[in-house]
């Protein structure tokens, strides 16, 4: 758990944790300098836990990737569940979940449903899966961290978690999909409280029901209110740190594993030059911005880089 100013909901979700029927083995938690009581919180809960509570306080600031990148480095499990501060588990969470692992042996990350809930865990009838599902998004856009076990074969080989990657769950699912090792359960095991601090505003999250309008009048939101190139280059980021990832990845991984990762760092690296490409593009001026998409798209070079959809982001510039 990494938590940050989070005395107003922590309580509930650390009680949530003693009421699993099957404990866990230890409960790792850094905090990235609150100012609040979240310290006082977690070392009072530590101090009655049934299983052991390690708090760490981490030195500067380090945001929410690296606070995260902080407690996962710290673990020792062989399953290590995510857990952010204000949701609540229910109570068969960690046994079903750990049933589902050892069901799928071949699984590095897998991941349960979770109830939307208001800020005083008033459900609303939705939950994350279905929203994802009713905004025509496909399952590659679940990567929600409070939702993930992590294997630590998975940890030991893609960690840590480098700085300038924008998420720490994006980072360890994304390895988990390209070895088509992530095993989606679609039972709810918890509760995911929404309120104005919580750190992700897709629109997934929202606990209004969501639709494909939606999720499309939020794209062209995006593509009209934000600066193509910027929006690239910053992909383009994500995309080199994660190659760097998986090369590193092969060094450390089991054999079994070496060829899929081979095979992952070289789609990811046909990304990156279709991504540099289409920066490229961006930056011409308009007309010969148009003809180059253009040629690009004929070309079929934007087949890895959402289709359509980037062309016109592309276009518009």
């Amino acid at each position: 758990m990494a938590t940050y100013n989070g005395s107003e909901y922590l309580k509930a979700q650390l009680q949530s944790f003693e009421d699993q029927t099957r404990l866990p083995d230890e409960l790792i938690v850094t905090d990235d300098c609150s100012t609040d009581e979240t310290e006082t919180i977690v070392r009072d809960f530590a101090k009655s836990s049934p299983f052991k509570v390690e708090f760490y306080r981490n030195g500067k600031n380090l945001g929410y990737c690296g606070n995260f990148n902080a407690a996962l480095m710290k673990t020792t499990g062989d399953l290590v569940f995510l857990s952010d501060q204000d949701d609540v588990w229910f109570p068969e969470k960690i046994e079903h979940m750990v049933g589902v692992a050892e069901h799928n042996p071949q699984a590095l990350v897998v991941m349960n449903d979770a109830a939307l809930t208001d800020n005083v865990l008033n459900e609303v009838g939705l939950t994350k899966v279905g929203q994802i599902r009713s905004a025509g998004y496909s399952m590659d856009s679940f990567v929600m961290g409070c939702c993930c076990a992590v294997r630590r074969e998975l940890l030991d080989m893609c960690m840590p978690i480098p700085a300038g990657a924008t998420g720490h769950d994006n980072w360890l699912v994304q390895f988990a999909d390209g070895l088509n090792a992530k095993v989606m359960d679609r039972t709810v095991l918890q509760y995911y409280r929404r309120h104005e601090s919580n750190e992700s505003q897709f629109i997934a999250n929202r606990i209004t029901k969501v639709t494909r309008t939606h999720a499309l009048l939020s794209t062209i939101k995006k593509v009209l209110s934000q600066n193509s190139a910027d929006q690239v280059r910053r992909g383009l980021l994500q995309l080199q740190l994660f190659v760097e990832g998986v090369s590193n990845a092969k060094t450390k991984a089991p054999e079994h594993y070496k060829a899929e990762l081979a095979a992952l760092e070289k789609r990811y690296r046909q990304r990156t030059e279709t991504t540099k490409q289409r920066l490229a593009v961006i930056e011409k001026p308009f007309f010969s911005r148009v003809i180059a998409a253009s040629s690009m798209l004929m070309r079929g070079g934007y087949s890895n880089a959402n289709g359509a959809r980037s062309f016109i982001r592309d276009i518009v510039g």
